[in-house]
């Protein structure tokens, strides 16, 4: 019976292009029913599959895409990369070269340089180009990737890349999750590698070039410091290291093929009655020294092969060692928090959460974005505990709180002497502290680009060196970033590596501040009190002033005003009784001047106090707008005007302009509004 298949993709046409390629390597094996973002509606979930494919790229597309899958489903976020014959013709342009990069849309063609910077083509100097866009009149060619069509008519001079296609590591993941490891032996698959300018990791290049146990054993067991033998199902041996000889007094290269009670009759005796079917761990003496014995059983597609013995010398160190794992694990290297933890019922904490909770399931990079003080934090920990790594460390650092050395030296560590003050006997780094587990990155706009550079070889290799080390370490980490800055802007401005912010937000979530989370506030400030003990209510003043404050601080200035009203030892808090920071900040009431005797004149300028140039760009913005218009266009439109404006900022105005009823605030692709009454204070400020 044939699995089915659900792709969701960002335009109909691309879905088109995915399917044939699906189907052209897995058959009548398959069934596709192909979905678009540009065509289908995604407000309720969608069908049972046996696999759900993703392929929608744009952040919004992607959280409701996300939302939409069952949440019991399988799912593979599509990766696509360029085939190697069509890299070498970039390859071989001089240095220095300029052209346009022409693409659908500005993100796409931002994210294809990205993806040829990271394929190391980056001696062209790339000029995004979209349908729109001005061409530079000193620009004779144009590279793009199958959107001939795109290219202005001036330019005579083009590079056609093709279609994109599916990444090694896209193809295992659908295969394994399908069941069809038989794929994995193709000729087909193969190919498809081998054609591939990046080929994944380097398990998946391994299985490309053959998939016969020789080819990785030897490499695998001549780089480890532990005794290792392959035993077959008969227990005659078919591999052996250069440290398991030694432990064994073998001679070199004369155990495999032998059966085990020959070239080791002490080993034999200790596995006597063992089923080496089951994984083994036992204590065992060889020669008088004890020995770690543990088992692996390998098999392939259920056929048993035999199984691994692995030998490692149980000395006074590696006991130590065993505990200072322990007790770093006891020390506080574990999530704290789970997705209960977190309060809220508003529809944007709601849905993040579901993403969240989705997310959690997959291996994938995650960043997430928000003010601060909005529970990224708490999100970090809940996804951990929510994930297979559940039972592996947690590790968590503020990139921003450190200095570049120091933090380098601790999240990679470093040997003994490698810098003076370096610890005897040198330090584990972070990312091998979270083995297996995750590593959580906060602030990660404060990181340097030298450290965001070895970032992403960690990210695409998975393997790290310690300071003053020469020695590669492999690690198993699931890295979870945040940020509390427009990270893309950062990218723009060339602080921020693009190649490590697409590699990042491979899964984003936002998190919404705590002034657009309505009720929510209160169910937090409850919870807030109980941990304090504190028991006082808010009169409806009082209360109103909660719902019309900026909350800048979000949650985290929260718990300090619920901790400064707890000390008044006031039962009912009064509007007089709350901080002036609330009671005389911008768009705040008075006590001795309530908001209906404001005319919409004073309340603006009281609420714009210190930011009058701002929030009158914004209000007249939006009054000159024939439609709804996004943060991001205000802020591109600030920028031309020379007036700052971050998207947080951008933000917090457009909330004070919904608060005093000048504007209609969106969340989706609506954008922001002007209303009568915002309408009427222009005219009024413009006399």
């Amino acid at each position: 019976m044939s699995k089915r298949i659900i792709m969701i993709t960002e335009s109909y046409s691309t879905s088109e292009v995915y399917e044939q390629w699906l189907y052209e390597f897995f058959g009548q094996a398959i069934t596709v029913e192909s979905y678009s973002v540009e065509r289908d509606r995604f407000d309720r979930l969608l069908p049972p599959a046996d696999l759900y494919l993703v392929a929608a790229t744009s952040s919004t597309a992607f959280k409701q895409v996300l939302a939409s899958i069952p949440a019991d489903g399988e799912a593979v976020v599509s990766t696509i990369t360029f085939r190697k014959r069509e890299i070498e013709q970039l390859k071989a342009l001089p240095p220095g070269t300029r052209a346009l990069l022409v693409n659908l849309s500005v993100q796409m063609a931002i994210e294809t340089i990205a993806e040829l910077n990271r394929l190391d083509i980056t001696h062209i100097d790339l000029i995004p180009f979209y349908p729109g866009a001005e061409c530079p009149p000193d620009v004779d060619l144009a590279i793009t990737p199958g959107e001939g069509q795109y290219v202005p008519p001036s330019i005579h001079r083009v590079i056609d890349l093709g279609d994109r296609v599916f990444t090694a590591d896209t193809l295992t993941s659908i295969a394994l999750k399908l069941g069809f490891s038989w794929f994995l032996k193709s000729d087909l698959y193969r190919r498809h590698v081998a054609s591939l300018e990046d080929q994944g990791h380097s398990l998946v290049t391994l299985w490309s070039n053959s998939l016969r146990a020789e080819n990785y054993l030897d490499i695998l067991m001549g780089s480890l410091s532990m005794g290792i033998l392959g035993v077959d199902v008969e227990r005659k041996i078919f591999a052996v290291n250069s440290v398991a000889e030694e432990m064994l007094h073998l001679r070199r290269g004369s155990a495999v093929g032998s059966p085990l009670m020959t070239a080791s009759l002490e080993l034999y005796k200790s596995l006597e009655g063992e089923d080496l079917r089951q994984k083994l761990s036992k204590l065992i003496q060889l020669d008088g020294v004890y020995i770690n014995l543990s088992t692996a059983p390998a098999d392939w597609e259920g056929e048993p092969m035999g199984c691994f013995i692995i030998l490692q010398r149980f000395t006074e160190e590696e006991e130590r060692q065993h505990q200072f794992r322990r007790q770093l694990y006891d020390r506080g290297y574990k999530s704290k928090y789970v997705f209960d933890d977190i309060i809220g019922h508003c529809p944007a904490m709601l849905q993040a959460k579901h993403i969240a909770q989705k997310m959690a399931r997959t291996d994938a990079s995650i960043l997430l974005t928000g003010e601060s003080g909005t529970g990224k934090e708490l999100f970090a920990h809940s996804i951990h505990n929510a994930s297979p790594r559940r039972r592996m460390p947690f590790v968590a650092i503020n990139c921003a709180a450190l200095p570049e050395s120091l933090l380098e030296s601790e999240l990679f560590g470093y040997n003994e002497g490698a810098f003076t003050g370096a610890k005897k006997g040198g330090k584990m780094g972070l990312f091998e502290l979270a083995h297996r587990g995750t590593l959580f990155l906060d602030e990660i706009e404060g990181m340097s680009r030298p450290l965001q550079a070895k970032l992403l070889r960690v990210l695409q290799e998975r393997e790290v060196m310690r300071v003053g080390g020469d020695r590669i370490i492999t690690i198993d980490v699931r890295i979870i970033a945040a940020t509390n800055e427009d990270i893309l802007e950062r990218v723009r401005e060339g602080t921020f590596r693009k190649d490590l912010y697409y590699r990042l937000n491979t899964l984003p979530i936002d998190i919404p501040p705590l002034r657009e989370r309505g009720e929510d506030l209160f169910l937090i400030m409850d919870k807030l009190m109980q941990k304090i003990g504190a028991n006082f209510s808010l009169s409806p003043q009082a209360r109103a002033v909660f719902r019309s404050y900026s909350w800048d601080g979000n949650v985290r200035e929260l718990e300090n005003i619920v901790e400064y009203l707890h000390f008044t030892d006031k039962q009912v808090i009064e509007v007089w009784d709350l901080p002036q920071s609330m009671r005389a900040g911008p768009g705040q009431v008075r006590p001795e001047q309530s908001s209906s005797e404001l005319t919409p004149r004073q309340e603006f300028l009281r609420a714009s106090a210190g930011r009058e140039e701002t929030f009158q760009f914004v209000l007249g913005t939006l009054a000159q707008a024939s439609g709804g218009i996004g943060r991001g266009q205000l802020c591109l439109l600030a920028g031309q005007r020379g007036i700052p404006l971050t998207d947080q900022q951008a933000r917090g105005v457009l909330a004070s302009l919904h608060q005093l009823g000048l504007a209609s605030v969106s969340r989706g692709r609506g954008g922001s509004r002007i209303t009568q009454k915002g309408s009427a204070l222009w005219r009024e400020l413009q006399i």
